[in-house]
């Protein structure tokens, strides 16, 4: 900017003093303190002006004049007063006037106007605690922290730079004075240290001590803390299917016993040797600590109970318990005695014999021996017998009828493969079992067969650590002595999953980690860096080999281990990961996406009391999860009593300090977060780190100007409105009074919050709540909801009460809500004379609002700034008009637009009481109760405002539309929709079509969707209609989505199947159809074939075999004009208006067909398409197949009919040349030849390449 060397008249000391003092820049006792030699009767600001300057006086804290001109050579050349210069230029520019404030940075997060000086406001606001001089500086949290200067109402930042810096004292959460000071100390050279890295932010200081230096205590407290991949537990939904039977070893090492008390000392437990943990190494894990179930005893009846819950909710199938027998002579029996005489205990499981001996090491070698293991041959017997004690339980796992009986180490047992034919003698003469005996691969024995066994069970890290790679050169030791042998987790799973299959049958185990820390005390072994994403994709490949190689039958994988806390390999939750690990468990077994696979978005809130925003945004997540199955991620910046709430929707992370929002921030893009919605402006400054890590922000703003205000939001509500994506505010009023304020461009959404409490009328509610809160019959009720403040104008309902009460004997006044300290004790005369009256109630807040708004006759927002109450939309909701103050936000707007009531001039209580005595009349307000109730469920529809939201948020999410078509499958809904509930790509809506089901179908459905905790529309028919195309018509007229997914009831899907079709269709934005590969399964759910590769080289189409986009007529030419070669319609995803165009134009005619109409609308689709049909090559449909259905039951003749006519439709269609004609005529004969020898008889549908859609036919 071209400046004059001096202000007009600048010259003149007169105009000087009165700029300056206009300023309020010079603070005379300031000044005097520096300036002792004044005299008494020198004006100070005189003096300044005519040399004060010159001698670097300053005339504030935070003016430096020497800093100023050394820092503006340009100035100090031209001889003008530096705090003149600044006054007039400096500040606009954002010149700073010291080092102790940063005039650009304070502007800009303050939202400080042009017109006004930056620095002024902070000399104003200095010592209220909002307002910080200098980045990183947090006055707050100062305040907060030093009791003392707070109680002195002093400057913070003044006192930190004058006492608090020598005194160590941090400056904000995320700097660390007295490290600073130690590490940088010569460049510091006795400096302020903060200052210091103010001035070199960029000269790679360390503001704390680096998390990955070596320090102990610093590993320590990372462990005891939640890691990012931290998860809260999430059961699984009971009709969650289960891919395997997964099994998992129980230790039952954490109860007294007097052999342990002599051994190792009184009170040992396995929890004794857990605090011997130490971290060796940076980066090592250690130690651990439980969290969910606590340091717990198995003497206390209630932990199995407990235990067996979590472990079933995350799929498990049973445990292994450790079995101890020496010589007859049993060890810690007394929890699965316990478990044995309890019945109610409803898990199965089997025994693991620990055959080793007991030794000091935890080794079972020969030295050291506590308690032999001698295996005597007077003891088979004995031993035999109580094995089949527990195989006697009902409980007990056996694979097609035979016990299972696992044995830790069978190469100890003398001759074994004679003993072992001697056991299995004893065990059949005496008690007529036929045991399958699998040994552990333990200790480089790993073939059961050499010991005469059945079989054999990994357990890992045993096997798996022999041919994989050390990390100890690697390491960065915090301990010289650490001796133990190291590995990558990542390493031991790819030995694992090489691991060719043997000759004889073996049981898979993945183990969660490793480290015997607390027990070898760095010497043992360590499989570093187990995240719960690696384990839960290690557990899925063995779950899918289990299925391929299954043990006698079943599908069977164990888990190393529940609770095996002394050796770091556990599934019960713990402080660092939660319950991540048990959850990945879970999604591993239901055959679920990990986490972070899903598209996900987060939700920002600035704390979790139970206010407004709060709830909003409780609801919110409660919402996304419910109708769209997005568990959403939830970071609050502070505490707070619902955050229990929030857990039980979503995972929650607490970021009380820069430092933690930054690090949650940065995570978010790894755990598949992308989006975010931001839940209020006093949230809004995560819009910055979210942008800068390249998530999309939607801030959401429900404040108005005086808030803004109030709480120093202007900077933060720029700069927030500025890095978010969209900006949306509750109402016009709102958006154009705050734009204005803060002087920015309205932004352009607009929505207001839905009506998440349901809320509606209810007669007999009404009557309930109005007799327990003595309101005589003909009364009417005026009530106000929420906190009671001035904001709130609780002392405004106080006002109009006290009007009306005098001249209507038939009013009651009811506050429902907790109101402020301070309105309690100014107002507490008043409100104790208005309840004298029995006419004014105070209620105390609860979640259950509808009572009251249903009992009430009038609303009374007597607010005097409310942006859109979420109050009154519930009141409407209820049929209630409201009364409220002009100007208060977009209440008033909306009463105008809607007729629902009446506003009057801002804080004019007698115009209030007039308009509400207007509308006492009960005839006009029970007929005007259901136009308002309606009005308000089409205008605050909750779901449709997180859809609006979710599209801001998310504008690329393809919207898809499942509708599942039904007629009496009851006995596969539960896997059928847990197979669309469970897909890892968001669903707009999902509607059951039942076609007139006479089994417990929708009984079924519902009961499937409320474990699953999911939305589910049900339409039933009143009879049977015979033909699916009815359905499939109403669905794409009443879907929501871009594209339909006709879900048919009895098949199912891989979790993946949605999002690799919306991936395939990013490529075709165009297509009319995307389409996935099928593996076929059997009415049992037993598997048939892989994919349909076979017979689509067999039908000449070897292309899909290869996923591809193809022109939708080329399509229909080359794969359904011989044959349909799209197999199932469940794999399907259809454009919804092409399919909508595709019905009407084939109206009646569809029915006509009883096998070949899916065939049919699929070519109409794409002859009358321009765009692309897209094929994803991948097996992700499950096709159920019956042995008997619409292709098994018609006569071979009809078949042959359908066939031609749709070959001669194809024809007309799409104009086949002769080769094509000539195929499907060997098509036809073809099929005439396979029909003959068994004409009527039933053919297969893989036989004629058709797929009937469940219709009549099937039923016929």
């Amino acid at each position: 900017m071209k400046q004059p060397e001096t202000a007009p008249n600048a010259h003149d000391i007169a105009d000087q003093l009165h700029i300056i003092r206009a300023s309020t820049l010079f603070d005379p006792g300031h000044y005097t303190l520096q300036a002792r030699d004044l005299p008494k009767d020198t004006d100070p600001l005189v003096d300044f002006c005519d040399r004060g300057w010159r001698v670097g006086l300053r005339p504030n804290p935070f003016f430096d004049p020497a800093y100023y001109l050394a820092r503006n050579p340009d100035i100090a050349t031209s001889g003008v007063n530096p705090l003149l210069h600044y006054i007039q230029f400096g500040d606009r520019e954002g010149r700073d006037p010291s080092p102790l404030f940063h005039a650009a940075w304070y502007r800009e997060s303050y939202g400080i106007p042009e017109a006004q000086n930056a620095l002024a406001d902070y000399l104003a606001r200095r010592r209220t605690g909002k307002v910080s001089p200098v980045p990183l500086f947090d006055s707050r949290w100062y305040l907060d922290h030093n009791p003392d200067v707070a109680a002195s109402g002093n400057d913070p930042f003044e006192h930190f730079c004058a006492f608090g810096a020598s005194e160590l004292r941090d400056p904000c959460p995320d700097f660390d004075i007295a490290f600073y000071a130690a590490r940088y100390a010569t460049e510091i050279a006795g400096g302020n240290p903060f200052l210091h890295y103010l001035a070199h932010r960029d000269g790679g200081f360390q503001p704390v001590r680096p998390t990955a230096e070596r320090l102990i205590a610093g590993a320590v407290r990372a462990a005891t803390r939640p890691a990012d991949s931290f998860e809260p537990r999430q059961p699984l939904p009971a009709g969650a299917p289960r891919l395997a039977t997964v099994l998992a070893y129980y230790l039952p090492q954490f109860h007294t016993i007097p052999e342990n008390d002599a051994w190792w000392g009184t009170g040992f437990t396995e929890w004794t040797n857990l605090a011997r943990a130490t971290p060796r190494f940076a980066g090592h894990y250690q130690p651990r600590a439980p969290r969910d179930l606590g340091f717990y005893s198995l003497d206390d009846p209630s932990v199995m109970p407990r235990q067996i819950t979590m472990a079933k909710e995350a799929g498990l199938g049973g445990f292994v318990f450790y079995y101890y027998w020496f010589n007859r002579r049993r060890l810690l029996d007394k929890p699965v005695e316990r478990f044995l005489a309890d019945p109610s205990l409803d898990m199965k499981f089997c025994l693991m014999w620990a055959n080793e001996n007991w030794t000091r090491r935890w080794d079972g070698l020969e030295r050291e021996i506590l308690l032999a293991q001698d295996y005597l041959p007077q003891d088979d017997t004995a031993l035999v017998d109580d094995f089949a004690r527990h195989f006697a339980d009902p409980r007990y796992i056996r694979l097609e009828g035979r016990p299972l009986l696992m044995i830790y180490r069978a190469a100890l047992i003398p001759d074994p493969e004679a003993t072992i034919a001697r056991w299995r003698r004893l065990f059949m003469d005496r008690h007529g079992e036929d045991p399958l005996l699998f040994m552990a691969q333990s200790f480089h024995d790993y073939d059961p067969r050499r010991h005469g066994l059945d079989g054999a069970v990994e357990f890992p890290p045993h096997k798996l650590v022999v041919d994989t790679p050390k990390l100890n050169a690697s390491l960065d030791l915090f301990d010289p002595e650490f001796s133990a042998d190291v590995y990558h987790y990542n390493d031991i799973v790819a030995t694992s999953l090489a691991d060719p299959d043997p000759a004889y049958p073996l049981i898979r185990t993945a183990v969660t980690g490793w480290d015997n820390d607390p027990r070898r005390e760095g010497a043992g072994v360590v499989l570093h860096d187990a995240t719960p994403a690696t384990y839960q994709a290690w557990l899925a490949a063995l779950i899918e080999r289990a299925r391929r190689n299954p043990v006698q039958g079943e599908p069977i994988v164990c888990i190393n281990a529940w609770n095996e806390w002394a050796e770091g390999a556990y599934l019960e939750p713990d402080l660092h990961y939660g319950a991540a690990f048990l959850n990945a468990t879970a999604r591993a077994i239901a055959g679920r996406a990990a986490a972070g696979a899903a598209p996900n978005i987060l939700l920002v809130g600035h704390d979790a009391l139970p206010h407004g925003a709060q709830m909003l945004l409780l609801h919110l997540a409660r919402t996304l999860r419910r109708e769209h199955g997005i568990v959403p991620r939830i970071l609050l910046l502070s505490g707070g009593e619902l955050v229990p709430d929030y857990e039980a929707e979503g995972i929650v992370d607490l970021a009380p300090n820069e430092a933690a929002l930054q690090r949650h921030v940065a995570s978010y893009r790894a755990l598949g977060i992308d989006a975010a919605i931001v839940n209020s402006l006093a949230s809004a400054r995560v819009c910055i780190p979210l942008a800068e890590q390249g998530l999309r922000g939607v801030l959401l703003v429900h404040e108005m100007p005086r808030l803004v205000e109030e709480k120093s939001l202007r900077g933060v509500a720029r700069q927030g409105m500025r890095a978010a994506a969209a900006t949306v505010f509750s109402s016009e009023h709102v958006r154009d009074t705050l734009c204005a304020a803060l002087d920015i461009a309205p932004a352009a959404h607009v929505v207001p919050q839905g009506n998440y409490q349901n809320v509606s009328y209810d007669a007999a509610a009404r009557k309930r709540f109005r007799a327990s809160h003595g309101i005589p019959p003909g009364a009417f009720v005026v009530l106000g909801v929420g906190f009671g403040d001035l904001r709130k104008g609780f002392d405004l309902f106080l006002q109009v009460f006290r009007l009306l009460v005098t001249t209507r004997r038939d009013i009651h006044f009811i506050w429902l809500g907790e109101t402020h300290l301070w309105v309690r004790d100014y107002l507490g005369t008043e409100i104790d004379a208005a309840r004298e009256t029995g006419r004014f109630q105070l209620l105390p807040f609860t979640s259950d609002v509808a009572p009251a708004y249903c009992g009430a006759d009038l609303y009374a927002l007597t607010s005097r700034e409310d942006p859109l109450p979420t109050t009154v939309i519930e009141a409407m909701s209820a049929g209630l008009p409201a009364i409220a103050f002009a100007g208060a936000g977009g209440i008033p707007d909306l009463l105008r637009e809607t007729g629902a009531g009446a506003s009057v001039p801002a804080g004019d209580v007698a115009a209030f009481a007039a308009a509400t005595a207007a509308r006492l009349d009960h005839a006009a307000l029970a007929a005007d109760r259901p136009r308002i109730s309606a009005e308000a469920a089409r205008r605050f529809d909750f779901n449709a405002y997180a859809r609006h939201l979710l599209a801001l948020a998310k504008p690329d999410l393809v919207r898809i539309s499942c509708f599942v078509t039904n007629y009496n499958y009851e006995q596969h809904l539960p896997r059928r929709l847990a197979g669309i509930f469970g897909q890892t790509y968001p669903v707009e809506d999902i509607t059951l079509f039942d076609d007139a089901s006479t089994d417990n179908s929708v009984k079924v459905a519902r009961e499937t969707a409320a474990t699953w905790r999911r939305s589910l529309s049900i339409r039933t028919n009143a009879s049977n209609t015979g033909s699916p195309f009815g359905q499939w018509r109403e669905a794409a007229e009443k879907a929501r989505g871009t594209f339909v997914w006709i879900a048919e009831a009895d098949d199912d899907a891989a979790p993946g199947l949605l999002a690799a079709l919306v991936d395939a269709l990013a490529a075709a934005p165009d297509a009319v159809m995307a389409i996935a590969d099928s593996r076929s399964i059997d009415a049992d759910g037993n598997p048939l074939m892989p994919d349909y590769r076979r017979y689509y080289l067999e039908a000449g189409a070897p292309e899909l075999a290869t996923s591809m986009t193809m022109g939708a007529r080329e399509f229909a030419t080359r794969f359904l004009a011989v044959r349909n070669l799209v197999l199932n319609v469940s794999g399907v995803l259809f454009r919804r208006d092409s399919l909508l165009a595709s019905l009407s134009r084939l109206g009646d005619e569809l029915p006509t067909f009883r096998l070949a109409g899916d065939w049919r609308l699929y070519l109409d689709m794409l002859a009358h398409a321009a765009g692309n049909v897209v094929w994803v090559a991948e097996p992700l449909n499950i096709h159920r197949r019956h042995e008997a259905g619409a292709t098994g039951t018609l006569a071979a003749a009809a078949h042959l009919e359908e066939i031609a006519r749709i070959h001669d439709i194809a024809d007309r269609l799409l104009d086949l040349d002769d080769d094509i004609r000539a195929a499907q005529r060997r098509w036809r004969d073809e099929f005439a030849h396979r029909a003959r020898p068994s004409a009527g008889s039933a053919t297969s549908a893989r036989g004629t390449g058709q797929k009937a859609p469940r219709g009549s036919a099937r039923r016929s």
